[in-house]
């Protein structure tokens, strides 16, 4: 069943006229009668079709759900930017294992230059790429796609918890700290997470980082990819305090 992310407005009027009809009527070649599921982020409801058009569709509430697919914790991705495209899959992948927030960082071993006149283009990328995996995993919320900043522009102070992901922590044996870190987390706890670009962070950003209070965690005994290290640290909380 497909779900679909509309304004509370447009929830109460019972109708869908943005992007998403044009899916609906085109692309699903979805019928009258047929059931979808549509939220504004607060409210998830089961609808059913009763009019298609390409630029709208109408339908009835038939039951209000009351299921939250989120994580219980509010964790924010700050990804170094990578290359390429590599980005766009971090979205992807965090989204469905349940980040709350993105705030792609720019960092001194970032090879990505940021083109004002492209920036919002490509902030409006990541958001489409963000709503439409939020819809694959029947989350409750998409989540925010914060801005394009430079490490030192980013306030951390409103975070709980401070997690650093360090390939060098790894190499020098420390396998204790992201676990202990993970094994405190309480409910409601707004957790930020900072995984370098390609070459990683840079000694002085690694101290700067401290000093503001990040904890420097390896993930494990081996290396990981920067586009891996975000859904390592998802999937790991959600193992921590969703499978009991």
């Amino acid at each position: 069943m497909q779900k679909y992310f509309i304004s509370k407005d447009k929830l109460n009027q019972c109708i869908i006229d943005t992007d998403d009809a044009f899916h609906i009527s085109t692309v699903m070649r979805s019928k009258i009668g047929d059931e979808i599921l549509v939220s504004d982020e607060e409210r998830c409801v089961l609808a059913k079709i009763t009019s298609i058009a390409k630029d709208k569709v109408t339908f009835e509430i038939i039951e209000e759900l009351k299921a939250n697919n989120e994580l219980p914790v509010k964790v924010t991705i700050f990804q170094g930017y990578p290359k390429g495209d590599k980005l766009e899959e971090i979205i992807k992948h965090s989204t469905e294992l349940g980040a709350f927030a993105f705030v792609p960082t720019i960092m001194k071993r970032s090879l990505f230059k940021l083109d004002p006149k492209k920036k919002e283009s490509k902030l409006e990328r990541f958001r489409k790429i963000a709503k439409e995996a939020s819809e694959q995993s029947f989350r409750l919320i998409i989540p925010k796609v914060i801005d394009i900043l430079n490490l030192k522009e980013i306030d951390f102070k409103e975070y709980d918890k401070l997690i650093l992901c360090y390939e060098e922590s790894s190499k020098t044996g420390d396998l204790v700290n992201f676990k202990g870190i993970v094994k405190s987390l309480k409910k409601d706890d707004r957790v930020a997470v900072l995984i370098g670009p390609e070459g990683g962070i840079d000694e002085a950003e690694l101290k700067y980082l401290e000093s503001i209070g990040f904890i420097a965690c390896g993930l494990g005994p081996r290396i990981l990819r920067t586009e891996t290290a975000a859904s390592y640290v998802l999937s790991s909380i959600s193992y921590e305090m969703e499978l009991k």
